[in-house]
């Protein structure tokens, strides 16, 4: 939109009398650009201006509409163009690739409601589509989140509606979703912003240790406890708490995180007295609350507590036209950070990645894509690279009775495989494979160790 509120419109025709009656026709109503060729309405577009539709003649020279329309939609495949033809017969949609088709035909001579309805949906459209690409990029540049389906665009949706409130929010999802990413933006766009926020995993500690973390404890309180230490909720004072994976927590902490939750009120391990907190709890889980609350393992007070609103964080394999988006900035990430060449995947080896089911979400992607850009000698990533990546996670766990692939299962064979392609092409020689992979040689040693790598007689060390 311009500064009068107005969407702009670009018309394009090698017939000065159809321009003029065109601009008469939409000035009311928009903002009209004319353009008496396919070339100049072309650098209309390049330079930048904010276009909602395009109205195009086909038959001109020396360019024609079709061919405009193809080099505009390179530039902004987010502008809709209505084909303005005299010559209907002339053209039809087998002449177009699918992505190029215009978003409608008008027949010059025909009531110009049909031409003035046309432009009036493109224009909504434009918008919409507008929109959503600035929503994404907004995610994508501010909290690393990416992703333009209509399923992420809901998360995107939600994000901005609970942050600015002070409502619980609970975080769904399989792991690797992105559901820490959410909690990030959530507290990057609430009013608690300049405060501390805090992540704490419940699902790997001791409940005594938990605990401690959460509360603090004072001297003597326990074993060990030789000086006193404060907690995450008294940390986070002010500020968020991002509980994740909320499922594990065990049930004698949960009373206690129902009661600082409930009043801001806690103790510190072995104290008498109490201290108080002001922090927004967000929590996250991928197990059924649900199903915990009627197996008696999470109290349903608490539950019904921290539930507020919900965010379901959808798998990588419900939002497959993400993926080609995701692939590109994990590209750019390891290749900058690594100082290595630009690598590209080829459209075939992308669509493998976009088939396959990725039971590790976002995350497996991202070690996929990590993986098949240091192991590929050549600057293009081919079909048979990642069916050979795939191939061989799939083969570590054939035998798996639940046929889910384990993540250090993966990760160990993969490595293996990785340490004896470079010392394949190396000749067995350890420095030289530890050059190829980029890692330090004393590592690559104690890592053909742990795993027994066998090395030919006489490898060079």
């Amino acid at each position: 939109m311009s500064d009068n509120g107005k969407a702009t419109i670009l018309i394009v025709d090698d017939d000065q009398y159809v321009l003029a009656a065109l601009m008469q026709l939409f000035c009311d109503d928009y903002n009209v650009i004319l353009a008496s060729s396919g070339a100049e309405a072309i650098e209309v577009v390049r330079m930048g201006k904010q276009i909602s539709a395009v109205v195009m003649d086909i038959k001109m020279t020396p360019m024609d509409g079709l061919t405009a329309a193809r080099h505009i939609l390179t530039i902004d495949s987010t502008i809709p163009v209505i084909f303005h033809t005299g010559y209907p017969r002339e053209y039809n949609e087998q002449q177009i690739d699918a992505a190029e088709k215009p978003f409608e035909y008008v027949q010059k001579g025909r009531s110009s409601q049909q031409l003035i309805r046309a432009v009036r949906n493109a224009v909504e459209t434009s918008l919409l589509r507008r929109s959503t690409v600035e929503l994404s990029r907004y995610a994508a540049n501010n909290f690393d989140i990416i992703g333009r389906s209509p399923v992420m665009l809901e998360v995107y949706r939600l994000i901005r509606r609970v942050a600015p409130t002070e409502v619980k929010v609970m975080i769904l999802g399989e792991t690797g979703t992105g559901k820490e990413l959410v909690a990030r933006a959530i507290h990057k766009l609430s009013a608690r912003k300049d405060n501390r926020l805090v992540i704490f995993n419940c699902n790997h500690k001791s409940a005594d240790l938990v605990e401690s973390e959460l509360f603090g404890h004072v001297k003597g309180a326990f074993t060990g406890a030789i000086s006193g230490r404060i907690g995450q909720f008294e940390y986070a004072d002010g500020g968020t708490v991002f509980l994740d994976e909320i499922g594990d927590l065990d049930i004698t902490t949960q009373a206690k995180l129902l009661r600082v939750v409930e009043t801001g009120e806690f103790s510190r391990v072995g104290a008498h007295d109490v201290s108080v907190t002001n922090v927004r709890v967000i929590c996250a889980t991928h197990k059924s609350l649900e199903g915990l609350v009627s197996e008696g393992r999470f109290r349903e007070d608490l539950y019904y507590r921290l539930k507020g609103v919900q965010i379901l964080m959808p798998p990588l394999r419900e939002r497959r036209e993400d993926i080609p988006l995701l692939i590109g900035k994990f590209l750019d990430r390891f290749t900058i950070e690594c100082d290595m060449p630009p690598k590209y995947f080829d459209p075939d080896a992308e669509a493998v990645l976009r088939k396959f089911d990725w039971p590790g979400n976002v995350r497996d992607l991202e070690r996929a894509v990590e993986s098949l850009i240091v192991l590929t000698d050549s600057d293009v990533i081919i079909v048979g690279d990642v069916q050979r990546y795939l191939h061989l996670i799939q083969d570590a766990v054939s035998d798996s009775s639940e046929g889910v692939i384990p993540l250090p299962v993966r990760v160990r064979e993969f490595k293996r495989k990785c340490i004896e392609d470079a010392l394949s092409q190396t000749g067995g020689n350890i420095s030289e494979a530890a050059r190829l992979l980029g890692v330090d040689r004393a590592n690559l040693g104690r890592d053909i160790r742990a795993l027994n790598i066998a090395l030919a007689s006489g490898s060079a060390s």
